[in-house]
């Protein structure tokens, strides 16, 4: 291949153009070949340093990891709740009992009137009524005609004493006309100046006049007499139009309508039954093994499984003193205060107080139950964070009123820790939560 350096101008001028354009990329490359290599070392030089500022911040982050372990975030809390404190209580031991609820004193109504139609009956089952209220009204248009004869009786039986009266009035004065004509004749006759036949005769007269007033006297007291019975019978009429109004003797609920309008009243048939004073008691069966644990005036929570309302404090009344002979069982009678929930024949449960103790109680709902058949509850301890303790439990305490239901503790919890009442089915072990008042 000929030297592309040489001198010679033959050779020079023999060199073709496409020589000559590769000649001029060799200087060209030739040219730029040191500016490539302080590139490749500058680009090196960055490399490195970029890798000692990564390797340095490792370097740093991994001292710094102690540090950082000791100074964790605060917790936050996870739930709002509200607590209860642990109080002690006095704890009643029960004795369970079950009846049907009836009326204390159950009165039946009947009409005194008799033979006549009911025109209306003014209540029904459930009102409430006072002493002296009517209950029903009777037809009285009989009476109401027998009354205004017997007073129209009455004027003529007045008037008749008046007659008779006006009689003995006579007969009096014609006795006193008697009495001094005989007193004259007597005066006459001793002086001789009449016969004693004439004196005789007005002596007559005279016992004649004492008989008429006797018998005026007689005939005045019996038109005074006809004049009672008149009366007699007026009031005997006014008191049975009294009647036909039907009124409560009692104050009292009413408990059943046992007749309907139309029907004929009768002294031995009743309207309605009341119940005395709305006063109803718990008939419940008591086993004859568990009558001593049952005391007079001990107290009885009474409650329905049909209705959650009824939440209700009685007091053993009485016990009857028969014993069935065939269920061993005797009736304990609990009085029930007066309650617009309570009707005669519902079924109502109650717990007997048979005696009590002290105890720590907390509300029924921190309870949390547990597969394994126990029972946990989350305390609340510092930092507001809350602990599962598995708890004993005892007697539970039924709700009553604006309180609510409480469960004895046994073991597990101390007076005056703080149980969680609200959300406790979305707690675990060791959350920590934000506790609000009861009544948020």
């Amino acid at each position: 291949m000929p030297d592309l350096h040489s001198s010679d101008p033959q050779s020079a001028a023999a060199v073709s153009p496409a020589e000559k354009d590769m000649t001029h990329y060799s200087e060209a490359s030739a040219g730029r070949e040191p500016r490539r290599r302080w590139s490749g070392v500058l680009l090196g030089m960055g490399a490195g340093v970029l890798l000692t500022l990564v390797g340095t911040q490792l370097l740093g982050g991994r001292e710094n990891t102690p540090s950082d372990q000791t100074e964790a975030p605060p917790a936050v809390a996870t739930q709002t709740v509200t607590v209860a404190v642990v109080t002690p209580d006095t704890v009643a031991d029960t004795l369970a009992i079950n009846g049907s609820v009836q009326a204390t004193d159950l009165l039946t109504i009947a009409p005194q009137a008799s033979g006549l139609q009911i025109r209306q009956i003014l209540v029904r089952e459930g009102d409430a009524v006072s002493a002296g209220q009517a209950i029903a009204t009777l037809d009285d248009a009989t009476l109401q005609a027998d009354l205004r004869q017997a007073q129209a009786q009455l004027s003529v039986s007045q008037a008749q004493v008046t007659q008779r009266q006006a009689a003995l009035a006579q007969a009096q004065a014609t006795l006193a006309e008697a009495q001094q004509n005989l007193a004259r004749l007597q005066s006459l006759a001793d002086q001789g100046a009449i016969s004693q036949q004439e004196l005789a005769r007005q002596r007559t007269q005279t016992v004649t006049a004492q008989e008429a007033i006797s018998l005026s006297r007689a005939e005045v007291e019996s038109a005074e007499a006809g004049v009672r019975s008149q009366q007699a019978a007026i009031d005997r009429l006014q008191t049975q139009l009294s009647q036909t109004t039907v009124r409560a003797p009692l104050a009292g609920v009413v408990a059943e309508r046992q007749a309907t309008v139309g029907d004929v009243s009768a002294p031995g048939t009743p309207i309605v039954t009341l119940i005395q004073n709305n006063q109803l008691e718990l008939a419940a069966e008591v086993p004859q093994t568990q009558l001593d644990q049952v005391a007079i005036g001990a107290p009885v929570t009474v409650t329905s499984n049909a209705d959650s309302r009824i939440q209700l404090r009685g007091t053993v009344q009485s016990i009857d003193p028969v014993v069935d002979a065939a269920t061993r069982v005797a009736t304990v009678n609990v009085s029930l205060p007066a309650s617009d929930l309570l009707r005669p024949g519902i079924f109502l449960r109650g717990e007997v107080t048979t005696s009590s103790r002290q105890g720590l109680t907390i509300p029924a709902v921190a309870l949390q139950p547990q597969p394994d058949s126990t029972t946990q509850v989350f305390v609340l301890s510092e930092g507001n964070v809350v602990e599962a303790r598995e708890v004993e439990l005892g007697n539970r305490i039924a709700a009553s009123g604006d309180e609510a239901a409480q469960v004895e503790i046994l073991q597990g919890l101390a007076s005056g820790e703080q149980v969680v009442t609200s959300g406790v089915g979305f707690l675990q072990d060791g959350d920590v939560v934000t506790v609000v008042p009861q009544d948020s």
